[in-house]
């Protein structure tokens, strides 16, 4: 096995004094998955230091992993004039590093009258093609890292950076560090761009919320459709619109089934080149291959099986759907999605002039969805029934039941329809049609 190979260097912290502190006589030694690195501080002032490590996995070229898993002499120090000698025990395999012949460590030694470190990005800024994990870190112990998401420069009273933040569309991160009584930091930027972003969708970063007071939901980050499906991308997939209100292409495709839905998205996956996520029976995905009739019995739609991790088009569950009508993460906890003006958000029964209207005409949430209040109800996968109690991750409902749900109200229902709560089984069975009733897909995220 090869050693864990580590050329030490010593970080003298010039400071704004005169006075810096001064780190020597620094060995360092492997036990096991244990690395012994000892070393001498002095500081002629007699000023206590903040001592670290820092590491890097590229030879030295940069410094960028920040062990936590540490022991000893490190933190704050009481250093003297006289120096005297101290020791810090890493335990390398914890922070997931393993054994390797390319890294560098340095030993810092600050006595807080310089600048914070310039906080630091992993993975780093660039392109890539699914969402990315961010975490922000910061050299200098004791500091705290503002940031932002919109182009600003981050301040005092900026973001506070405490989880990994997932970057799901192209966005510019931006980053400070601060520390009582040190100079701030200086700026640190990073541009991520997600190559791959499904079209017309929005990113939704899981998270956990409460449906009822009894009943918590925690779900994994998906893609949502930014707008209800229309009659004109209907059409291409299905080759017909039975649209009540029909030769509209940009507003929403209506009397619609919970089947022609199911049958939709794998129709667009397969021709995107997805992975199908429905199953009928054991006929597979391809609904060219399945039987005769198979949609025309309601009793028919329990045959129907989801693949939740496909990466094609699905319906969202009524909990994903739920989520991200009321914001996601970034819920200000509207009545309505995006508002507690309805006629802001939702083209219903006393604006609507009783029809359906182009998509996104109105505006949009917190997310940048629209349309999830008002304009049409849309199917989601469940099969209706009583919410439980308890704490779920990622649940798709009932096994059993005659109905699917639909949410969000529409152009010919009431205001209270149109709320990010109420749910109902309006219009029954799967193969219902109603002039009322569409959809919006969704996709997993890689």
């Amino acid at each position: 096995m090869k050693k864990l190979f580590l050329l030490i260097t010593a970080l003298m912290a010039a400071g704004l004094l005169s006075a810096a502190p001064a780190v020597t006589n620094v060995m360092a030694a492997q036990t096991g998955n244990v690395v012994l690195i000892s070393y001498r501080l002095a500081h002629p002032d007699n000023l206590p230091c903040e001592v670290s490590l820092r590491v890097s996995n590229d030879g030295g070229a940069s410094y960028t992993i920040i062990p936590t898993s540490l022991s000893g002499d490190y933190g704050t120090i009481a250093a003297t004039a006289d120096g005297a000698q101290y020791q810090i025990n890493w335990f390398f395999g914890l922070d997931g590093v393993g054994n390797g012949n390319n890294y560098r460590v340095k030993v810092l030694a600050d006595d807080g009258a310089g600048e914070v470190a310039q906080p630091v990005f992993d993975p780093p800024g660039g392109s890539y093609d699914s969402a990315q994990t961010v975490s922000i870190s910061c050299a200098t112990n004791g500091a705290t890292i503002r940031y932002t998401t919109d182009g600003s420069e981050p301040d005092s009273a900026s973001l506070l950076y405490s989880n990994p933040i997932i970057v799901g569309s192209t966005l510019t991160l931006k980053a400070k560090g601060f520390k009582p009584g040190w100079i701030p930091s200086a700026i640190a930027s990073a541009t991520y761009t997600i190559t791959s972003l499904p079209s017309q969708m929005i990113f939704v970063p899981g998270g956990t919320f409460n449906p009822t007071t009894y009943y918590t939901v925690t779900l994994s980050s998906f893609y949502i459709g930014k707008y209800e499906v229309t009659q004109d991308e209907y059409q291409a997939v299905m080759g017909t619109n039975p649209s009540y209100f029909g030769g509209n292409p940009n507003r929403p495709v209506e009397q619609v089934s919970w089947f022609n839905a199911i049958e939709y998205c794998n129709r667009r996956s397969m021709q995107e080149g997805f992975t199908p996520c429905y199953s009928y029976s054991s006929y597979g995905t391809n609904p060219d291959n399945w039987p005769t009739g198979w949609n025309t019995l309601y009793t028919n739609h329990t045959n129907v099986s989801c693949n939740w991790s496909a990466n094609g088009y699905r319906l969202p569950t009524e909990m994903e759907w739920m989520f991200a009508a009321k914001g996601g993460n970034q819920s200000q906890g509207y009545t309505y999605s995006g508002s507690n003006d309805i006629d802001a958000v939702a083209w219903y029964y006393n604006n609507s002039g009783f029809r359906t209207h182009d998509v996104g005409e109105k505006a949009a949430n917190e997310l940048g969805t629209f349309d999830m209040s008002g304009n049409v109800w849309e199917w989601c996968w469940d099969i209706y029934g009583n919410y439980p109690t308890g704490n779920y991750t990622d649940p798709t409902g009932p096994a059993s039941g005659s109905a699917r749900v639909v949410r969000g109200g529409s152009w010919d229902g009431y205001a209270y329809h149109c709320t990010v709560s109420y749910r109902v089984d309006l219009v029954g069975h799967a193969t219902s049609t109603v002039s009322s009733v569409g959809f919006r897909c969704l996709r997993v995220s890689p």
